[in-house]
């Protein structure tokens, strides 16, 4: 053997390692997969007909473009004043997000059972929500029938109010505890005392997911200044015009965004899709520009990172980017309080804990997950 191939060898054999350290921190931190080696999600959104703010929309086509998941349902966490019109509600009536759910369930060939919860918040840290109208129900059991039916732990994704996992817990904390392989928490802040907009949405429930005990992985949406910091540590925060994340995307799915953008009425839902996605309306969605939050999420919580391929940025599973730049990004284990106005004070610890936070290299990332998301939904089975 040469020393030119020894040294080859040596970097090729160095590489492997770091691939394997890599994923082996990474299934550390996101925990055991199922028998069938992906993840029992349950997706818990504040989505909406038409969207209040559609990055609801990108995460959950993110979940479906990302194998790794097992969507086991999705429960739509909509709050009485975007039901509404004003003076009373927020601006414009809207519907809970039934229709881009069922839409993108016929583009992508599967069946996402969905069901609603309740649209007020919490009276108290434990409320059940019992007493709620029988059509705010279904949400909460919902969630609670796939953890009992669930042969193994069920992640639980929550990028709006905590109001459904809060309530589950609060009627069924043992199967919660035993059920919950962890609860992906985009919500809150880093500091200060400035009210996020997830935790507004319902402070109680906030409040009581965090003395649930539950494994939460926290993903704050805002820091100690705001919530659209793009260079903070902990922050999850990037932004991307339409153009850079719906480059390239096949017909059915800028369908799907066009019927949401539109605030289509048209009753022939699915119909719909094989009719819209092109022209003038397709051109007014791509000069708009997204804020996002729980992307980071939903990939570290699939057990992927981000990486530069000779492709560009992708979301790329840990053995696949050894030998790669990658953006670091991990999970930290902190100690947690939350006090009633739903104000978390934490620290790192070493110390066993239930609970995780956010780190990344604190740069600016919009360009590289805005690169790496369009790659992956253009790849989205339709």
């Amino acid at each position: 053997m040469t020393a030119i191939s020894r040294r080859t060898a040596l970097k090729q054999l160095a590489a492997l390692a770091a691939g394997s350290a890599l994923a082996e921190r990474v299934r550390a931190e996101t925990g055991p997969v199922s028998a069938k080696g992906r993840v029992p999600l349950v997706h818990v959104a504040d989505l909406y007909h038409p969207p209040q703010d559609p990055d609801d929309h990108i995460d959950l086509a993110t979940i479906l473009a990302l194998p790794e998941y097992d969507l086991r349902g999705v429960v739509l966490d909509a709050t009485r004043k975007f039901l509404v019109n004003k003076p009373e509600g927020w601006d414009i009536p809207r519907d809970p997000g039934y229709v881009p759910v069922a839409q993108l369930a016929h583009l992508t060939g599967r069946a996402i059972p969905v069901a609603a919860g309740p649209i007020d918040p919490l009276a108290n840290p434990g409320d059940t929500a019992r007493d709620r109208p029988r059509s705010e129900q279904a949400g909460i059991d919902l969630l609670l029938d796939i953890l009992a039916r669930s042969a193994e732990p069920v992640t639980i994704s929550a990028v709006g109010s905590a109001r459904v996992p809060a309530a589950a817990f609060n009627r069924e904390p043992e199967l919660m505890r035993s059920k919950t392989r962890a609860v992906l928490l985009n919500a809150g802040m880093t500091g200060g005392t400035k009210r996020e907009w997830n935790v507004g949405l319902d402070v109680a429930a906030y409040v009581a997911l965090w003395r649930s005990g539950l494994p939460i992985h926290w993903f704050p949406c805002g820091t100690e200044k705001s919530a659209f910091v793009a260079v903070h540590e902990r922050g999850t925060y990037w932004k991307a015009t339409h153009q850079e994340l719906f480059r390239d995307f096949p017909e059915g799915l800028r369908a799907w965004f066009c019927y949401a953008f539109a605030g289509e009425t048209r009753g022939d839902i699915i119909r719909a899709l094989g009719e819209t996605g092109r022209g003038a309306v397709w051109e007014h969605v791509l000069a708009g520009e997204r804020n996002l939050w729980a992307t980071a999420s939903l990939v570290l919580g699939a057990g992927r990172v981000l990486a530069r391929t000779p492709e560009g940025w992708r979301f790329v599973a840990p053995a696949a980017a050894a030998g790669l730049e990658t953006w670091p990004w991990r999970l930290d284990p902190i100690a947690a309080t939350v006090d009633d106005a739903g104000n978390v004070a934490w620290a790192v610890t070493d110390q066993p804990t239930p609970h995780r936070l956010f780190s990344r290299k604190p740069e600016a990332y919009s360009g590289p997950m805005a690169e790496a998301l369009n790659a992956l939904l253009r790849g989205l089975p339709l």
